[in-house]
């Protein structure tokens, strides 16, 4: 099972305005909160699915960003999911725009992502997550009429 959703409304206002979403990767959830400073409700949906459909066309990896502020924002959260086969491995990651190589592009945040790594630079285990990519492509079919671009 792979879903990503925003839930209920948008709470807050001005420049703490936000949505609660939700990833669900088998039977691991997280809930996040994802900032509507530059992207509505409908841009979230839109680039998920966008980035689904890139490893189902057979990309190695692609990002769901689940904390989008502006684009020269000091960081953003996603989750790189390299595809290996039939098997899509995800992982969280903090994007800290001091540590990138290059500007943040939310277009092609999968630049930043790297190749999958299963240990940090400490040798600690990076937790990570696995899918199969008929999981995505659910996800997609599921997504695709149900999402309203705001």
């Amino acid at each position: 099972m792979f879903d990503i959703e925003l839930l209920g409304r948008p709470e807050g206002k001005g420049e703490g305005l936000f949505n609660w979403g939700r990833l669900t990767i088998g039977r691991f959830q997280e809930e996040f909160q994802a900032p509507l400073y530059d992207w509505a409700p409908g841009d979230y949906a839109a680039h998920w699915i966008e980035a689904a459909e890139r490893l189902l066309r057979g990309s190695p990896v692609t990002v769901f960003l689940t904390h989008m502020a502006r684009p020269d924002a000091a960081y953003h959260v996603g989750w790189p999911a390299w595809r290996e086969g039939e098997r899509v491995y995800l992982q969280e990651r903090l994007f800290v725009r001091e540590h990138l190589a290059a500007a943040f592009d939310p277009e092609f945040p999968e630049i930043h992502a790297g190749p999958r790594q299963e240990l940090s630079p400490e040798g600690e285990r990076i937790a990570q997550w696995e899918v199969g990519l008929h999981d995505v492509a659910a996800f997609v079919d599921r997504r695709r009429g149900s999402h309203v671009l705001a």
